[in-house]
């Protein structure tokens, strides 16, 4: 038996760490023994051990800013923080004697070379949307790092799989399945919004508090825009209590003296004025709050793989997202969703104006690709593919 290390660098639930629970759910335990690496405890670690997985902490761990300029001080101290501790990465390579190491995503590519060196064999997920024309210098180093030191990679779509044309002949594309049967628990929304709340028209947003996914503009558009009592907005994997930690959160708050506010906070603030917004923090049984739901929204701020449009255009729920590569993609060629164009706030809310006035057209539209996309990012279809790249790493060996 082969023990893989899965390494991730985030212990919240939610995008790549769902990704992950579903990776160690699928991996053929007959064959392989699956450790799980991670920064630091956090829900996640919870959901691990409940398959019977170890987890183990390494809290030095640090990723690569793949989306940011090299010239910022803060980019160049996090690279050079990587290097630092990649000789206590090789150690517990050693002490855990590890087969093959897993890297959960592209921001840890750096932990390739050090795997190779240990005698490991190596796969790495590619979850990112690297813009092709950004941050050429960094993107050549990574896929310089794929071609050396990869054995296998996995890509979770085209686009992805197109960042590596070096590396065609060992990419492979696994879609971050939707796993409906393990993650339907029943959550009538009378349980979030009481009693009485069957005809609410609830908007679903799940990206948290993340910058990239748009938050402020759903916040905004939805309090300025859609008026009644009857909609409300649910959003997942933000809190009401957010707090500012650590150094940088001294500084922050030492900043917030000068009128100042950080990102998280003067979302929080904004949201609390609208009793129409409810907060509950990030659920993996999902399906039944999908269902429920009138439409979700998202709205991107940059391309990147959408796979909460995937699960709703997969449960045949009405989704508006920004148009990118990958939404088209995951949308059964845009015909299953209400794509935007990207960053423009004004047709964000012509599509949520259009799903109002024609919820039955989109309805029927959003159910009739539902088939498709879910044969797509089918769980055994996935599966057997994800251990057969497992196989391949193994057997080259």
């Amino acid at each position: 038996m082969k023990k893989i290390l899965f390494v991730h660098q985030a212990s919240t639930i939610g995008g790549a760490s769902y990704c992950m629970l579903s990776l160690l759910r699928g991996l053929d335990k007959s064959r392989f023994e699956p450790i799980v690496m991670l920064r630091n405890d956090g829900l996640l670690v919870g959901e691990i051990r409940k398959l019977g997985i170890r987890v183990i902490f390494f809290d030095e761990m640090t990723t690569i800013p793949y989306n940011e300029s090299l010239c910022k001080f803060s980019s160049i101290i996090t690279y050079l923080k990587v290097v630092l501790i990649q000789k206590k990465f090789a150690w517990y390579l050693n002490e855990l004697k590890i087969d093959v190491v897993y890297l959960n995503n592209m921001m840890l590519y750096p932990y390739l070379r050090t795997s190779k060196l240990a005698g490991c064999k190596t796969i790495m997920h590619v979850r990112e949307h690297w813009p092709k024309d950004e941050h050429q210098y960094q993107m050549k180093r990574a896929r310089n790092y794929a071609w050396k030191y990869a054995d296998a990679m996995i890509a979770i779509n085209k686009y992805s799989a197109s960042l590596f044309p070096e590396c065609f002949n060992k990419v492979h594309i696994i879609y971050d399945w939707f796993d409906i049967k393990n993650r339907n628990e029943r959550r009538p929304y009378s349980e979030i919004f009481g009693e009485g709340s069957e005809d609410l028209k609830v908007f679903l947003f799940t990206g948290g508090l993340g910058r990239i996914k748009g938050t402020h503009v759903v916040v905004r558009t939805f309090q300025e825009k859609i008026h009644g009592n009857d909609y409300r907005l649910l959003m997942m994997g933000a809190g009401l209590d957010y707090k500012l930690q650590g150094l940088s959160g001294k500084i922050k708050k030492i900043l917030m003296l000068t009128g100042w506010k950080p990102y998280g906070f003067s979302i929080m603030e904004q949201i609390k004025k609208d009793n129409r917004i409810v907060v509950i923090p990030p659920t993996y049984n999902m399906v039944d709050i999908y269902r429920q739901a009138f439409c979700t929204l998202s709205y991107f701020t940059i391309p990147h793989a959408n796979l909460a449009l995937a699960e709703a255009v997969a449960l045949g729920t009405v989704a508006i997202a920004a148009r990118t590569e990958e939404s088209i993609e995951y949308s059964d060629g845009g015909e299953g969703a209400i794509l935007f164009n990207i960053n423009d706030s004004n047709d964000f809310i012509e599509k949520i104006n259009y799903v109002i006035a024609n919820q039955e057209v989109v309805k029927k539209q959003a159910e009739g690709h539902s088939e498709n996309i879910k044969m797509l990012f089918s769980p055994e279809f996935n599966i057997e593919k994800l251990n057969h790249v497992c196989d391949i790493v193994c057997i080259d060996e």
